[in-house]
């Protein structure tokens, strides 16, 4: 499987996942534009190097983002929204406010990444867009219905969009993640390890690592899956089985 030199949007996602994908990503000929806080990185086939965007802090500001740096982004063939945030909360804790900023960021902040990049024409008509789920979506887990919930409606957007943009020959589709093996690299998520019945133990296949995320995502970006679109494929260990 082969990128070579297409221009893939990263948006979003960690540097403990992201520096260990880039690699595949490297290796597999594409040019990476990762969009993230405080800079964005651009890869060429060997290296990595910072580029002086401004941080994005929220979904008000991708227009301008995207208006301020028109002329020096390509149009992208591929693009990877990598955007999320989570949290656990008893239901007693889930008010409106809470839905309403993992909603924000976990799927409406997708929606208007993609809608702003087809109306400025920045993906390429036979592209390929792609969205970082999760298997919670499908799951029911005590403490994580705000999380999950959005994630769900992450699902939805990914469906709905592959019909909207199958006239342009752009394919969209989710991968829905279990716990890979960087996520416990982060503080608040061992803590959900913790106290939630969700453990990395009910994977029976093992932790998913980056690499393996990165091969799935290069197979959904490249040319040889060209008619695949609106799918959820699971990236679990089998967890969601349980």
């Amino acid at each position: 499987m082969r990128l070579n030199n297409k221009n893939i949007l990263v948006f979003g996602g960690d540097s403990f996942l992201w520096d260990e994908m880039f690699v595949c990503f490297i290796e597999s000929g594409a040019h990476i534009y990762w969009v993230n806080s405080p800079v964005v990185f651009e890869s060429s086939t060997s290296t990595v190097e910072k580029k002086a965007f401004d941080t994005i802090q929220s979904i008000e500001t991708y227009e301008t983002f995207l208006n301020q740096n028109f002329e020096v982004l390509p149009n992208f063939d591929g693009v990877v929204f990598s955007l999320s945030i989570g949290a656990l909360r008893p239901l007693n804790l889930t008010k409106h406010t809470n839905l309403a900023s993992l909603f924000e960021v976990n799927c409406m902040a997708f929606v208007e990444l993609v809608r702003i990049l087809n109306k400025k024409k920045k993906i390429n008509d036979g592209g390929s867009i792609l969205a970082y789920s999760s298997v919670s979506s499908l799951m029911g887990l005590k403490t994580k219905l705000a999380y999950a919930v959005s994630k769900a409606a992450l699902n939805s957007a990914v469906i709905n969009l592959a019909a909207e943009l199958s006239s342009k020959k752009i394919r969209v589709n989710g991968i829905l993640k279990g716990a890979l093996t960087t996520d416990v690299n982060h503080e608040h998520v061992k803590n959900m390890f913790t106290v939630s019945s969700d453990t990395a133990g009910n994977q029976e296949l093992g932790m998913s690592t980056p690499t393996e995320l990165a091969n799935l995502s290069i197979f959904l970006l490249c040319d040889q899956v060209k008619t695949m679109t609106g799918t959820l494929v699971k990236l679990d260990g089998g967890y969601s089985l349980g």
